[in-house]
């Protein structure tokens, strides 16, 4: 393979701080913000996130499970909610482009209007860090050229890609929640990471190839992530029965040093690749 960094699938042993405790005590600060007990706000969770959460559930996130990615966006977003001039609580979507989340740049219905407004090659021709995670990542893999993609690393930019395990429980999950014949995503996973490993990384001079980093998680999927430059951020949740391509997509720009969307994201990804297989 040219000397690429494909991250090892067998022991490795490092410091990590404890994140699981961090979202933990997140999610029980902003609990504690709205002023509720833990069944109401298991019942506003469950009203933003569009899929049932008990009390329970909320007691556990807080005390030992770590709670999923996207409860704590939705758990933010409830933070943010304000009282609106005829008295109700304003909509969290219309929240997140004020205050903490006015790094929200954009929102579009699905990928491919996002991908008709903002072409992979506006996004990726001139960046310098590339960050990706999610299930195939077909934006890099099958949208953007593989021969671009050569170019720009070996001009110095850095990719860092993550993917579901094919052929893995959690893809099996998805495959049957989509609908999909079994071993479907994951037969598009395993070319996507070929692409990656030898169209990619194969053809790369030695030097260049350091500069990828290849890698596999087995996690239940909730967004699909692409970081670029520390600046930008693309987000697709994974909804119920509905493919990735579907999914409403957010663009985020870094606009504060601490906090906002843009770090939400970012933590959710760093986290990710630090549970990484291997």
């Amino acid at each position: 393979m040219s000397g690429a960094e494909v991250v090892s699938l067998h022991g490795r042993t490092s410091y990590r701080p404890d994140l699981g405790q961090l979202a933990r005590n997140q999610l029980a600060a902003a609990r504690a913000a709205k002023g509720l007990p833990t069944a109401e706000f298991a019942a506003l969770l469950a009203t933003m996130l569009g899929w049932p959460v008990g009390p329970e559930q909320v007691e556990a996130w807080e005390t030992s499970a770590v709670p999923p990615g996207d409860v704590l966006v939705a758990a933010e977003l409830l933070v943010r909610q304000t009282s609106s001039a005829f008295g109700n609580d304003a909509d969290a979507l219309t929240q997140i482009v004020g205050d903490r989340f006015a790094d929200l740049a954009g929102v579009y219905p699905s990928r491919s209007e996002f991908q008709a407004k903002v072409p992979p090659t506006e996004l990726l021709d001139t960046a310098k860090d590339i960050r990706a995670a999610g299930l195939s990542l077909n934006l890099l893999c099958q949208t953007y050229s593989e021969a671009r993609l050569r170019e720009i690393i070996e001009a110095g930019a850095s990719v860092t890609c993550l993917f579901l395990k094919p052929y893995g429980r959690f893809i099996a999950q998805r495959e049957s929640e989509e609908g999909y014949p079994e071993g479907r995503l994951s037969a598009l996973t395993a070319m996507n990471l070929t692409i990656m490993e030898e169209r990619v990384a194969g053809r790369l001079s030695p030097e260049a190839a350091k500069r990828l980093q290849i890698g596999v998680y087995d996690e239940p999927i909730r967004f699909n992530i692409l970081l670029i430059d520390s600046q930008l951020c693309v987000a697709q949740p994974y909804l119920p029965e509905v493919r990735g391509v579907d999914s409403p997509t957010l663009l985020v720009r870094k606009r504060r040093a601490v906090g906002g969307l843009y770090g939400t994201f970012e933590q959710i990804f760093s986290s990710l690749w630090e549970r990484r297989e291997g």
